[in-house]
């Protein structure tokens, strides 16, 4: 009889100890179901959108628009201008719009960000060359930067040059 008695406490405890879990877990829960599935999941999709760039328009003047991420522009306001810019694999863009210059970071062989940059004319490449994509006057103008060297774009461009024109796309590899 003690041996059943045993048996049947300890059935009771575990049973007490299942039931606690359950309401542990029941507790978890949302209280409103509805609300919970109004606000629905979180999104993990890439939106391709530069990071801050709605701060760097209003702060630097610049849109950036989108991008794989292998193109950046190094945080910052710009302060040391070319000189805060010549690592590895920086590129680098002088522009009217800001004494500063733009530089922007890559990684990888392959990436891209399109951007508006106003009246830009200089494109100083690093180790990684560079396609840079222009327009002026509803006329678009691809061109090849080469790595280590400096790429006159826009109205600097050779011979005769053009009219002001807005940076509107870098590119490294196809």
């Amino acid at each position: 009889m003690k041996a059943a008695l045993a048996g049947g406490l300890g059935f009771l405890l575990l049973g007490g100890t299942v039931s606690w879990f359950a309401t542990a877990n029941a507790s978890a829960a949302p209280a409103d179901p509805k609300a919970a599935a109004a606000a629905g999941p979180t999104s993990l999709v890439e939106d391709f959108v530069h990071p801050g760039a709605e701060r760097i328009l209003q702060d630097r003047k610049i849109v950036l628009k989108r991008g794989d991420g292998n193109v950046m522009l190094k945080p910052g306001n710009g302060e040391g201008g070319m000189n805060a810019c010549l690592g590895a694999n920086n590129v680098f863009v002088e522009s009217r719009l800001d004494k500063q210059g733009f530089c922007f970071v890559t990684t990888g062989t392959t990436g891209y960000l399109t951007m508006e940059i106003p009246d830009a004319f200089f494109l100083w490449t690093q180790d990684q060359p560079m396609q840079a994509t222009v327009t002026a006057d509803g006329k678009t103008t691809v061109y090849q930067a080469a790595q280590n060297d400096v790429t006159e774009i826009g109205e600097t461009d050779s011979p005769g040059g053009e009219k002001r024109s807005a940076l509107v796309e870098l590119r490294i590899g196809k």
